[in-house]
């Protein structure tokens, strides 16, 4: 007998990213239902991720996604065609082995997430259940019986790769940690992120407040102090000080040059980078550190994590991208005490799941993340509240495919009502 939920089919069509660059949206279709799910993708990406399938040819400098799209309409389509949409890890498999490369080099790794975050948005459609509580009940750890709100984590300045500028760290986020809820958090946030507008034109140029990839703003600065510094001044002139937290996406990967990591100028040893993040961990109300050392230096991340991984987490991104398998060799040689999840770098949500319970049962700290080529498409938000993860690094305050994903997380905060409580 058919499921009640089966799958009718899978397509896919191409829409344009947030730097009008082809990424695809597949729709997936049961009955009178259709959801949708669009594939993000990245700037600054690990070479451990799973494969972007892109077409290689003249029309769009070559990252056109016909191939990906070729791939979600027939062989994919076809595969999991019947088959129950509430039953995620069962589609998930099923196109993991017609797959059956590492990096997803077959069918593409844009292709899978697209069709992976459909399903499950049907899947949550058919049951007619909000998106995070279908995430929620496929999670795999034990760790809370109810969903919960993530911390916004917000971009303010960009550099690295995501900016035209010089200064040398992808990305300086800020948290109000102790808001006591999702709306009072942005709140802050938006405050802050306006006076620091006002503040770098005044101090700068209208120039400098242009924004980068994820919207933070690309300010013509070389030192990662300097950049500190502007935020704290203007936390000081709102006068929460006290109340701000900073996190640092270093990218480290992007500022290694020939076997040294290069900041202000100067050549640092492994010893030497850990003494700087110490030092800017006791001058600066640093939160958390992101990609401290390059994607295949393990050494670098146990030695931070050992000086500062008691008080401060140490997430893995490119290191660990998002991999189950990667995680668990991280966690035998205690090399991080923190998890960016970023669900197309490993290519469908159940593998994206099982890395979260991974770091969910070692203590880890769980960060939800957005891509710099990203949609308007909000599934982030309801993961990371599906699984109780303590942030949602979604980009700025600014640019309306970042923005989407916290308006999203005000939707949900509403509908909980009373039983909206966020990670602490």
């Amino acid at each position: 007998m058919k499921s009640p939920f089966a799958i009718d089919k899978v397509s896919a069509r191409m829409i344009l990213d947030s730097r009008g660059i082809p990424t695809l949206e597949a729709e997936a279709v049961s009955g009178s239902f259709v959801a949708r799910a669009a594939a993000p993708a990245g700037v600054s990406k690990g070479r451990f991720e799973a494969h972007d399938l892109r077409d290689e040819e003249a029309a769009f400098h070559g990252m056109g996604v016909s191939k990906a799209i070729r791939s979600v309409n027939g062989a994919m389509s076809s595969e999991i065609k019947g088959m129950s949409a509430v039953a995620q890890e069962e589609v998930d498999r099923a196109l993991i082995e017609l797959d059956g490369t590492p990096t997803k080099t077959k069918l593409g790794a844009n292709a899978l997430i697209a069709t992976s975050m459909a399903v499950a948005r049907l899947g949550a459609m058919v049951q007619d259940i909000p998106l995070y509580e279908h995430l929620h009940a496929l999670s795999k750890h034990k760790t809370s019986k109810s969903v919960s709100l993530p911390f916004p984590l917000i971009n303010v300045l960009s550099g690295g790769k995501h900016a035209g500028n010089e200064l040398p760290f992808q990305e300086f986020s800020i948290e109000f940690a102790k808001a006591k809820n999702v709306s009072a958090a942005l709140q802050l946030s938006s405050e802050f992120y306006q006076s620091l507008r006002q503040a770098i034109v005044k101090k700068y140029d209208a120039r400098a407040a242009n924004v980068g990839e994820g919207g933070g703003f690309a300010i013509p600065e070389a030192d990662v102090r300097v950049a500190l510094d502007v935020l704290m001044e203007v936390a000081k002139e709102r006068g929460v000080e006290k109340q701000i937290k900073i996190g640092l996406t270093a990218a480290a990967s992007h500022i290694r040059k020939k076997g040294a990591y290069v900041l202000d100028g100067k050549p640092l040893t492994h010893r030497q980078l850990v003494n700087y993040y110490a030092n800017l961990v006791d001058q600066y109300p640093i939160s958390i550190i992101e990609d401290p050392f390059a994607e295949d230096d393990l050494p670098g991340f146990q030695g931070i994590v050992s000086r500062i991984g008691t008080t401060h987490p140490i997430v893995g991104d490119d290191l660990l991208v998002s991999n189950p398998s990667r995680i668990k060799r991280v966690l035998d040689l205690k090399a991080c005490n923190g998890l960016n999840v970023k669900p197309n770098q490993v290519g469908t949500l159940t593998e994206s799941l099982e890395s979260i319970a991974l770091a969910h049962n070692a203590g880890w700290t769980i960060v939800i993340s957005d891509r710099a080529g990203d949609t308007e498409d909000d599934f982030i938000s309801d993961l990371a509240v599906g699984t109780n993860a303590h942030y949602l690094k979604a980009g700025s305050l600014s640019r309306s495919e970042r923005v989407a994903k916290y308006n999203r997380l005000l939707r949900i905060e509403e509908e909980l009502g009373k039983k909206a409580v966020m990670v602490r």
